[in-house]
């Protein structure tokens, strides 16, 4: 019964805590903003006298050495083309020239390689006309001597030395060649000859038989003078 006739009892309310703190808390968690900063970087200064004088001096240099390097280019190709074009014309035509030398050292080597053929062609001919001037020389001198002979057989004296006219000048041609086989004999055959001439009408006998050995002389001559 007691405990029915309790009246129930408020129970306690909380006591609200004091707004101060709460806000001193917020402003505490509140991340704090910048504040705007001014620029404080300091004013270009304007290149000073000297600085532009430099610049414009730099500048200045840049063209007159663009100038000339352009001056040079053109001096180069309007001076040393030319030449080079020259000398390129006088390389091919020192080429061309030494071309044509060595084409004339070959032309010159071959004519004379012909020339030499030739003269020993001349030479090989002027031993053969030598040979057959020898050989006509020895048989009109043999010829002459043996028909002075027959003729002098048949008692015709005139005939025998009108046969003999002639043969001293051939037999004088014919020495040189007669003394390269006999030199005694190039020796007395001319004056025998002579003596067969000068004695044909005192002793016609004895100039006879002189001309028969005369005649014997030369055919033993004639192997080694007559070249075929």
């Amino acid at each position: 019964m007691d405990e029915k006739n309790e009246a129930p009892q408020p129970e306690p309310q909380p006591e609200p805590e004091a707004e101060a703190p709460v806000e001193a808390e917020q402003q505490d968690q509140e991340p704090l903003e910048p504040e705007p900063t001014q620029d404080i970087s300091p004013e270009k200064k304007p290149p000073s006298k000297f600085v532009r004088f430099l610049r414009k001096a730099l500048i200045a240099l840049a063209i007159v050495a663009a100038i000339f390097f352009a001056g040079f280019l053109t001096d180069h190709f309007v001076r040393y083309s030319p030449l080079s074009e020259e000398l390129e014309q006088a390389k091919a035509e020192l080429e061309q020239a030494n071309q044509e030398l060595s084409d004339l050292e070959e032309e010159n080597d071959r004519l004379t390689s012909a020339n030499q053929d030739a003269e020993d062609e001349i030479a090989t001919l002027e031993a053969e006309l030598t040979a057959a001037t020898a050989n006509m020389k020895f048989y009109q001198v043999l010829v002459d001597v043996n028909t002075a002979r027959i003729e002098l057989f048949m008692e015709d004296i005139e005939s025998a030395q009108a046969a003999l006219t002639d043969t001293q000048d051939n037999l004088e041609d014919l020495l040189p060649f007669i003394e390269e086989v006999d030199a005694e004999l190039a020796l007395s055959l001319p004056r025998r000859l002579e003596l067969i001439i000068a004695g044909l009408e005192r002793d016609p006998e004895t100039g006879l038989i002189d001309l028969e050995l005369f005649v014997k002389d030369l055919l033993e001559l004639e192997p080694l003078l007559v070249v075929d």
